[in-house]
Formats: structure tokens, sequence, C-alpha cells
């Protein structure tokens, strides 16, 4: 009975690692055990980019359990499964056989475990097997649970129950996305893009000569959600400003390049301009008075130096070569011209 009972649980074992089918005869009674549950623990694991994590495979009011088998399938772009170990529960009732076939191009695994020698099998709860999974990138998948098997210590089938699990990454990132703002009021536009609720200050200031604070104005934004925020100001004088916005970083945020934002505007002279963080406006006033400060040096000396030259010498030297160019009578002509000149 010893060496029957081996040999028909890892027949039986390989052939499910094999073929991946589960088998229920009409002939090969099932024992009824209907709040037998086979899951993943926890149900919702949220993990963190570029860390491992753990879940259990466990059994829950089980009768007479004396091997098992399981498939686990998840989302092979987001995570990677890095080792699967057996669990304390079947190991009570003695020694087991335990293997498993990791597949990560796939996303999937096959474990097995059976007890060893004519022993009666394992009542109760417990762990049957521990996963290990690397984060590889953002996102979310099913931690799906199929294809699973138990047996008894008389090789029947056991009726049970299977519950999946659920991974998502954690992140914390809050962001000001949009800043607009005139001679009174500046609007921030903050969005919450990780996957918590955050509550956060969101301030703004202004910078002419020193940085004075307009405002800070607390918000709680839930996952997804953004929010625009209006904040009253005003400027003590005319001229260049700029504004500033600063989402403040909350616990456990890495991407805080997003968290503050600058914009350039010109208060008066005739309007208020806006302009992005990355460049600035010029209004028509400043454009004009720019290129007239400009110009003004250079217009100024080139009508210095022309006064220099008398204004009688600019038509005598047209007269003189154009008399050159017609030699006859050309003396008294040019003689009686210098006569006519005002002294």
């Amino acid at each position: 009975m010893h060496v029957r009972k081996t040999s028909f649980v890892f027949a039986l074992t390989f052939m499910f690692s094999l073929l991946g089918v589960i088998v229920k005869s009409s002939s090969v009674p099932v024992v009824n055990s209907s709040t037998a549950t086979l899951y993943v623990n926890p149900q919702t694991t949220v993990g963190t980019l570029g860390q491992n994590f753990t879940v259990n495979i466990e059994i829950s009011d089980v009768v007479d359990l004396y091997g098992w088998e399981f498939r686990l399938r998840w989302d092979s772009t987001i995570l990677e499964a890095l080792n699967v170990t057996e669990g304390p529960f079947l190991k009570q009732g003695g020694d087991t056989f335990f293997c498993s076939k990791i597949n990560n191009t796939a996303g999937y695994m096959i474990v097995d475990c059976t007890l060893l020698g004519n022993v009666p099998g394992v009542n109760g709860d417990g762990t049957l097997a521990i996963v290990e999974f690397y984060v590889e990138t953002i996102g979310d998948c099913v931690l799906d649970l199929y294809g699973t098997i138990l047996v008894n210590s008389v090789e029947q089938p056991i009726e049970h129950t299977a519950v999946d699990g659920y991974y998502y990454t954690s992140i914390h990132d809050v962001a000001v996305i949009n800043l607009a703002a005139s001679g009174s009021s500046v609007n921030v536009t903050v969005a919450n893009q990780g996957t918590h609720t955050e509550t956060f200050n969101v301030s703004t200031y202004y910078t002419r000569l020193t940085d004075p604070l307009i405002g800070t104005q607390t918000v709680t934004l839930e996952l997804g959600a953004n929010i625009t925020l209006t904040f009253t100001w005003t400027p003590p004088a005319y001229g260049r400003y700029e504004i500033l916005a600063e989402a403040s970083i909350v616990e456990g945020e890495t991407d805080t390049a997003d968290n503050i934002r600058t914009i350039i505007i010109y208060v008066g002279y005739g309007g208020s301009n806006t302009g992005s963080h990355k460049s600035e406006s010029l209004n028509g006033y400043h454009m004009a008075v720019f290129v007239f400060v400009l110009f003004m040096p250079v217009m100024m000396l080139i009508f210095r130096k022309n006064r220099e030259i008398s204004l009688f010498d600019i038509p005598a030297t047209a007269l003189k070569q154009s008399l050159y160019d017609n030699p006859p009578n050309h003396l008294n002509t040019w003689q009686e011209w210098t006569r006519r000149q005002p002294i």
C-alpha cells in the first residue's frame, strides 16, 4: 500500500504538470469540503517600482490534504517572478516532495507538492507556498490562481474554491500642471498623478528683489484628480515679475521635478502679459523703449559727425566736379557761383 500510494500521487502530479488538466471522473468520489479555499494572501498587494514583494498561496478549512497543485499567472511586463518556496502547512504531515516551474516570458508558474509514504493528510489552515516577485514597471494586474488540484490520503480529489489576488504599484506623485497670472490674481492647477489620496500645500510667490509669498492653500486630492486654485495678489509696483507655484512634496514621492512651475509676467505699461516658464513675452511699449535706447547713441553720433561738414561744402563739391567734367569757361562760372553764396 505504501508503494502504491506514493506512485499514484507522483503519477497524478506529473500528469497534471504536463497537461494542466483537471479531471473529475464520475466514478471517483469527491470529498465534499465546500468550505476548503485556496487563495492568494494578501488579496491586494501594493508594490514599489524596483522593489521585491512576496505573496502566500494559502489554504483554509481543508480536511485530509495529502497533495496539491496550483498555477499562478501575472502580467510579465509589470512583474518578474524570482522564486517560489514550499510553505510549512503540508510538512506538518511528514516528508514532502516539492517542485515548481517558472516561465517569466509567458508570465505563469506551475507548483506541485505531495506528502511521501503511507501517512494521513493534514487538516486546517496554512501556507502552501511563498512566491517572490520583482516590480519591473508601474502598473496593475491580477494574480490569477487557476488549475488548482487538492488530493486526500485515499487518492480522491478535494472539492474547493480558488480566489485570485490583485497587484498594483504604489505611487506618491503630485504636480503643478498649469500656471497663469495677471496683475491681480494667480491661477494654479495641481494634479494627483499617484495612486493614493494626498493632502498637500500649494504656495505661490513673486520675485522682485525679494521673494514674498502670495499665499498658501491646502488641498486634498484623490488619485487622478486635479483642481485649479486662485490666489489674489496686489503687485507693489509696475514691472517684471517671476511668478512661482509650488506643491509641497508628499511622503514617499520620488518624482518632484514637476512640483514647481514658474512664469514671467509684466505688470502695468498698458496691460500685463504672461509667458511660460521657459520664455518671456514683451509688450509693444517695452519693445519701443528697447529699440529707442539701443539706437539713440548711434543716431546722435551720426548727426554730430555730419554737422562737422559745412553746408557750403556739399553743393560746392558737386559743382566743382561738374565744371571739371565740362572745361570751357569753368573758371568764370566757378567765380560767379562763389560770389553769390551767403557769408
